[in-house]
């Protein structure tokens, strides 16, 4: 057996590192999402950009904000639950959560002006939650193929960073034949051992949107929106590899990775909607590119335990034993990401007292995200991450239906939204397209009404634990969203 001294050191997404703090998955979070809000929004499935007059609908549409008539008031408290399943090298791991959050809040005016022309002049401010991150996952099984040593001794021999933490944790051998360094499994040449990674996430996205429209002849309706966007995302990943191989001299290592990324952006908004007649409406809107600046805070703490001998010189006698020691380590990036802009069009049709139905067709263009430095320049250290986004990402039409049928006061919802894979056909996840199944129900008082809405948003994909294709883990997530919502009309 080798002596080894044991060391534990920490170091996360350092000089040499540093893009793994910014990575594809940040291009995706950010813009492949299932907007929340009003409790109509989500039971009609987010299907109303045709339609206006909600809350969560004009910030979609801005049109919208023209269907108003008079004043109106929401809030809509919302109740999260996510559920999660993985499946490793045979092992299925399950995992849950809920979370409480308030996923809308915001007031709308109309000032009349005429009967015919310029009809009215509306105005809004309202807060929505476009997603929220509260969730997590676990994997476990064994692995007798790879290791995260692997990838550790790789990127080491890349760019030999002297703060390396496994190789301050003296997890790594030198080949003095191959000039390289190699871990332990290449070493022994062969794999096998229990690894474990739980993932722990939360936060949210949310948006304040100042709106204007107006109403031409009851018949177009203008809008436009200035959009402030807020993001706290909190991640934090532990990850656990026990060799299971006679005489092996790593015990075990666990790592940590911790990072809290905070920030916001700006985007303005344009929207129409036509009433070509009675019975049907057309909608369209434009939705600028979002420039988040993202501040990053990380930790990252890397324990390993190995096997230390020591001779005894009188009696040459070997003694073998582990110890473990642990160090942690802090720092900040800033970063900024562009999220793409969204093209959306919209068709309804409307049944006055009776109910209506409204079909979305939303298109966003996923590889025109980049990511890039502080000071915004061309030439940066993100340039090969925006090749692999550019190479790996397409535009992808995400679609949406919703209906209501209208019994009186009561009203009776239900939707569905189909939100497309960004990953182009080549990538393992070009199928992880996102379903989600909704429904509601209201009841609306001549100054005040309240909704309540349900949705169910499923999607299978697949998570690497590190970035070999040995590790990749089948997950499965079912997040469901029930949302109340409280409304007053002035």
């Amino acid at each position: 057996m080798k002596a080894k001294s044991i060391i534990s050191a920490l170091v996360m997404f350092g000089v040499a590192t540093v893009v793994s703090a910014q990575n594809m998955d940040d291009a995706i979070r950010y813009t492949n999402i299932v907007p929340s809000g009003t409790a109509k929004f989500v039971s009609m499935g987010g299907a109303m950009g045709a339609i206006g007059g909600d809350l969560t609908a004009i910030t979609v549409n801005p049109a919208g904000i023209g269907v108003y008539r008079n004043g109106q008031m929401t809030i809509s408290p919302m109740w999260t639950t996510d559920k999660e399943t993985a499946k490793y090298y045979g092992t299925t791991a399950k995992s849950s959560s809920s979370s409480f959050r308030f996923s809308n809040v915001g007031v709308a005016s109309a000032l009349p002006i005429d009967e015919t022309g310029l009809v009215s002049f509306n105005m809004g401010f309202v807060y929505n939650r476009l997603t929220n991150f509260d969730g997590g996952y676990s994997v476990k099984g064994y692995n007798d193929v790879s290791s995260l040593l692997d990838k550790a001794v790789d990127d080491f021999n890349a760019d030999y960073w002297d703060r390396d933490p496994f190789y301050n944790a003296d997890l790594f051998i030198y080949d003095s034949s191959a000039r390289r360094y190699i871990n332990d499994y290449e070493d022994f040449g062969v794999y096998g051992s229990n690894q474990r990674q739980s993932v722990t996430t939360d936060g949210s996205m949310g948006e304040y949107s100042f709106l204007m429209g107006a109403n031409i002849n009851n018949e177009w309706y203008i809008g436009g929106s200035l959009n402030i966007v807020h993001v706290d995302y909190r991640h934090v990943s532990k990850y656990t590899e026990e060799p299971d191989i006679e005489d092996f001299t790593i015990d075990y290592f666990n790592v940590t990775d911790e990072f809290w990324t905070t920030g916001g952006g700006v985007n303005l908004k344009l929207g129409i909607i036509g009433w070509l007649s009675e019975n049907l409406r057309v909608g369209a809107a434009f939705h600028t590119p979002t420039i988040l600046s993202l501040t990053d805070d990380y930790g990252t703490k890397v324990e390993s335990s190995v096997w230390y001998s020591e001779k005894d010189d009188n009696t040459g006698d070997v003694t073998y034993f582990t110890e473990s020691q642990s160090y942690n380590s802090t720092g900040t990036i800033d970063w900024r990401l562009t999220m793409p802009s969204k093209f959306i069009g919209s068709i309804a049709i409307v049944a006055p007292e009776h109910g209506m139905i409204d079909l979305d067709c939303e298109v966003v263009n996923y590889s025109a995200a980049t990511v890039n430095d502080d000071d915004m320049q061309i030439g940066n250290e993100y340039d090969e991450l925006n090749g692999r986004i550019s190479d790996d990402l397409r535009t992808t039409v995400n679609l949406r239906v919703g209906g209501e049928m209208t019994f009186g006061p009561a009203v009776a919802r239900a939707g569905f939204g189909f939100y497309g894979s960004p990953y182009k056909s080549s990538h393992v996840n070009s199928s992880a397209h996102q379903l989600v199944y909704s429904i509601g129900a209201g009841y609306r008082g001549h100054l005040a009404f309240i909704d309540f809405g349900y949705n169910l948003r499923t999607k299978k994909e697949s998570k690497f634990i590190y970035t070999y294709n040995e590790s990749e883990a089948k997950t499965k997530s079912r997040i469901g969203n029930f949302v109340l919502t409280a409304g007053f009309r002035f």
